[in-house]
């Protein structure tokens, strides 16, 4: 068999099962690599190749022995390519940070005509660990990880999956982005309080409060860019 014919063969069946993945639940395995050769009639390295592709698309995990499985989606393909735009110079950091202030400003809008009691409990936590973290030199990473989950809750709070589905990569690149720079955070004490009166515009039901809010805690961020990233890699 060609390698043309290969690769063909492995994106078709590629396609194939990915519509049958997306009705499948994460963590859900599937066929094993004899199975999937005997039911669409192509070779085992057919398969391989199809799952390393199903990879790719961050569809499944392959762990050997144990086959594919469905994966759970965290952005983490879309984040790389965050990355990858910013290694290429094709993109900068501040770039990026404006994409955030024009998604998250309206995002809180959502949020808060949509918010549920379970959301405004979750920022209330999140704001909590972040109080915590601030008095404790050493907690740096717990404070980083209670920003990034409130902006998160915001994205959930909105009731469109779409913003989360955005929000979680960007996240995950300014966890790596962050976690490498000695910069990191920048005037703390700040992002507590502006966090806090995000919190209380959407629980307030109040949109334009907070699109206020998240935009002048967003605009600062975007001040000190340079600050939060020290010496990290840009």
């Amino acid at each position: 068999m060609s390698d043309d014919l290969r690769r063909r063969l492995s994106e078709r069946l590629a396609d194939t099962l990915e519509n049958e993945i997306v009705g499948l639940a994460p963590g859900e395995r599937l066929p094993t690599e004899a199975e999937l050769a005997a039911r669409f009639g192509v070779s085992r390295t057919v398969v391989r190749e199809t799952a390393r592709l199903l990879v790719q698309r961050g569809l499944v995990t392959v762990k050997p022995g144990r086959g594919m499985a469905v994966a759970e989606f965290d952005g983490r393909v879309i984040a790389d390519q965050y990355g990858l735009l910013l290694r290429r110079s094709e993109g900068s950091f501040e770039q990026l940070l404006e994409l955030r202030l024009v998604l998250e400003a309206e995002m809180a809008v959502f949020a808060a005509a949509r918010r549920t009691g379970e959301h405004l409990a979750e920022l209330e936590r999140a704001n909590r660990d972040l109080a915590e973290a601030l008095e404790n030199a050493d907690a740096r990473d717990r404070f980083l990880e209670a920003d990034l989950r409130f902006h998160e809750i915001v994205a959930r709070a909105s009731g469109n999956p779409f913003f989360s589905l955005v929000i979680r990569p960007v996240n995950a690149f300014l966890r790596n982005a962050y976690a490498s720079g000695p910069g990191y955070p920048s005037e703390a004490a700040n992002t507590l309080a502006e966090h806090r009166e995000i919190a209380e515009a959407i629980a307030a039901g109040d949109p334009s409060r907070a699109r206020f809010a998240t935009e002048n805690h967003l605009r600062r961020v975007m001040r000190h860019s340079d600050r939060l990233l020290s010496e990290a890699p840009r």
